[in-house]
């Protein structure tokens, strides 16, 4: 019984003192265990960690100090790739995150601490760092090769995956939609080698090697991989993320939020591969956008990336990065060219100009700054996308030679003049049509999350947007939400505007790009793609434009359509596998079978961690929506729901009570909100203080105990207890 009861105490400090958050490339990323001869050094940590919030129960372990040591022999420590940490103990898998920063490995302990172990020195099989509570060396021994970096040193791992990227590769019998014509060419064979498509033709003209990989795409369907033309990485799409807008640095300062971004870049990669998203375009950002270009390879699951950096501004936000300026306001003609000179020797795609005209002045008094910006541009050969919401803005900017209008002008119906001249000099139009309505919908804390954003957006992220219903006041520099929101309407007059000139932009022939803005707040990096492509068709673009202007009339737009947006010979094999034909209902995005990134296929949700942290926060955000398709899904079909003062008797088991139940709940309860306080993580267990709104007058207090399937992701059993 002794021993029982130090295991499960032992585990919980341990658990209680590993989480982290995710830095850079490390050679840390890899599976360790303690070196025999540290294990001294680690009970005593062990040891003096419970001596702080327990004395008899240290007193206690000390009497055993074999036991402590055969459970610390057990333990395996695992820093993953993207940030995940996860603890190995006799008791199960534990997970948290981690981040390095310099000779530090910081741990984030539950609670809102750091602790800070010092890295003396990492080699390929051994780990040692200074410990900070104790002042001793504690060295790690590599027990078996797992991470980006230590697949790099193994041979046999090299040639493996050398193997697989030459193997011809082919889906049979699959039809292919043909974005170029909007028609499907039924009982295709697409063959693809090396990350290149080698052929599609019917499957009686194509002859396989005998080694080829063969996928049967019987009543299936291939689409090329989406493009986003328009998404900026140093944005979170959290509630923190714009302090230029919405300035709320006194409960996250920007520096967080900017660190988030950095910690979590490559889990953020894979959701846009998650969502068929297979190219993005950054349309502007800080220098730091090229490392993060330089950084992708066809390696790394992560979409084929086109840059810029600062944006070349006629205004100056407030609030942003001074170190390294996503936005830099020019303020003459030769500063414009100045800073296009500047980005010339990081290779930019093209170069973004940010012209903002403020109430009260005239578009034309910064006409020197961005005809300059466009000129020094037009000379170095790269196209200029400016963002332009007003007609007389947008006149202005074609003037002077823009070659793409970036949102949608949302003030006036465009006439028939305008149209003219854009289809004449071959503007591209990115509509991105969400992206004010989801800042409205944060102002009003009014939502309509749709069940596959609750599934594939960040979950601390989309959480984050509700965070207005439980801030105090006094945080938040003198906003007040709710009057505030009553200002404005949903839809809202330009919301309508922008719908109507989306049409006469289509019916007009003039190219088009899809674009979604994603990482402004409200709009989520890769899962907020649907709702644009859904706004587009709302407008009355039909399937098959909407399509088009997701794929290759982006790859068109900006000057890789030899290489992406088609499934053709000689492109890149990126493609999305699909069970229904998109060309009859955009719905068939939402259920993708597999996506192929340069010629390697992925399963969307293996792609996604599945850690303790992200699935309680997925819960809590359908639980908050209201959502009960969304929330019933977080749970296994026989879950069951316990009050603690019934332990024997579920008062929910099964989806079908648990949707009876919750889904009244959510309809008779619109205010409904849940706060979580406090969360701590033990294995595949969650137990969570929540703050409960809505249900009277006063917040009710309640204690969640859920249990986490690791392998599923789903919630098998829940224990709670209310308190007024």
């Amino acid at each position: 019984m002794k021993h029982f009861t130090i295991t499960l105490f032992l585990a919980f400090v341990l658990t209680a003192n590993v989480t982290a958050v995710f830095g850079q490339a490390n050679p840390l990323i890899n599976t360790w265990k303690i070196d025999e001869k540290s294990l001294p050094a680690f009970s005593e940590v062990v040891l003096q960690r419970i001596r702080k919030v327990s004395p008899d129960q240290a007193k206690q372990m000390e009497a055993y100090p074999d036991a402590v040591a055969d459970l610390i022999k057990a333990l395996e420590f695992t820093f993953g790739e993207n940030g995940v940490y996860e603890l190995n103990t006799a008791q199960g898998k534990q997970a948290g995150t981690w981040k390095r920063v310099g000779n530090d490995l910081i741990t984030q302990i539950t609670g809102g601490g750091e602790r800070k172990d010092s890295i003396i020195s990492v080699t390929k099989n051994k780990l040692i760092l200074l410990n900070r509570e104790v002042r001793k060396r504690i060295e790690y021994v590599v027990i078996k090769t797992e991470g980006t970096s230590t697949k790099k040193e193994s041979p046999d791992e090299l040639e493996n995956e050398k193997k697989e990227f030459s193997q011809t590769k082919a889906i049979k019998n699959v039809s292919v939609v043909d974005v170029n014509t909007g028609k499907v060419l039924e009982n295709q064979t697409v063959v693809w080698k090396e990350g290149k498509i080698i052929s599609v033709l019917p499957g009686n003209k194509t002859i396989l090697p005998a080694d080829a990989v063969v996928v049967d795409g019987q009543g299936k369907f291939v689409l090329p991989g989406l493009m986003d033309s328009h998404i900026h990485f140093f944005h979170s799409g959290g509630l923190y993320t714009r302090p230029d807008g919405f300035d709320f640095t006194k409960v996250v300062p920007y520096e967080k939020d900017q660190q988030w971004i950095k910690d979590n870049h490559t889990i953020t990669m894979k959701r846009y591969i998650a969502n068929g998203i297979t190219s993005v375009v950054d349309v502007g950002g800080p220098l730091s956008n090229f490392t993060i270009r330089d950084s992708i390879n066809p390696k790394i699951r992560a979409p084929h990336t086109i840059v810029t950096g600062p944006l070349i501004s006629t205004y100056g936000p407030l609030n942003l990065d001074k170190a390294d300026p996503p936005i830099i306001k020019v303020n003459n003609a030769e500063e414009a060219r100045a800073l296009v000179r500047k980005q010339l020797p990081y290779k930019p795609s093209f170069i973004k100009i940010w012209f903002v005209v403020l109430p009260g002045q005239k578009a034309e008094q910064f006409s020197a700054e961005v005809g300059a910006a466009i000129d020094e541009a037009h000379k170095n050969n790269l196209k200029v996308a400016v963002h332009a919401t007003e007609l007389a803005t947008a006149k202005e900017a074609i003037r002077l030679g823009a070659d793409l209008l970036v949102h949608s002008i949302d003030d006036v119906i465009l006439d028939d003049a305008f149209l003219k001249i854009v289809k004449v000099k071959k503007i591209v139009y990115i509509p991105t049509l969400q992206v004010a309505q989801q800042a409205y919908r944060i102002i009003k804390q009014q939502f309509d999350f749709t069940s596959h954003e609750l599934a594939w957006s960040d979950p601390t992220q989309l959480s984050s947007l509700l965070d207005l219903q439980h801030l105090d006041p006094k945080d938040l520099n003198g906003f007040n939400y709710k009057a505030i929101g009553a200002q404005f309407n949903i839809p809202s007059k330009s919301d309508s505007i922008m719908l109507v000139n989306l049409k006469r932009v289509a019916d007009y022939g003039i190219t088009i790009a899809t674009g979604t803005d994603a990482g402004n707040p409200g709009v989520a990096h890769g899962a907020s793609y649907l709702r644009e492509i859904e706004m587009m068709k709302q407008a009355g673009l039909s399937n098959w434009q909407v399509l088009k202007a997701s794929t290759i009339d982006v790859a068109k737009s900006f000057g890789v359509a030899n290489a992406y947006g088609s499934i053709e010979r000689g492109k890149v094999a990126n493609f999305i596998l699909l069970h229904e034909n998109p060309l009859q209902s955009l719905k068939a995005l939402e259920k993708i079978e597999t996506v192929y990134l340069n010629g390697y296929g992925y399963i969307p949700a293996d792609l996604l961690p599945k850690t303790v942290d992200e699935l309680a926060k997925a819960e809590v955000n359908a639980y908050n929506a209201r959502n009960i398709d969304a929330f019933v899904a977080r749970y296994a079909p026989d879950a069951e729901i316990y009050d603690i003062s019934n332990p024997t008797v579920p008062i929910a088991k099964g989806s079908k009570q648990i949707r009876e139940i919750w889904g009244g709940m959510f309809n008779q309860l619109p205010n409904l909100h849940c706060h979580v306080t406090s969360r701590t993580i033990l294995g595949n267990k969650c137990v969570a203080i929540e703050s409960i709104s809505g249900v009277g007058p006063t917040p009710m207090i309640g204690v969640g105990t859920y249990f986490f399937n690791l392998k599923t992701g789903l919630i098998e059993k829940v224990y709670f207890v209310n308190e007024r």
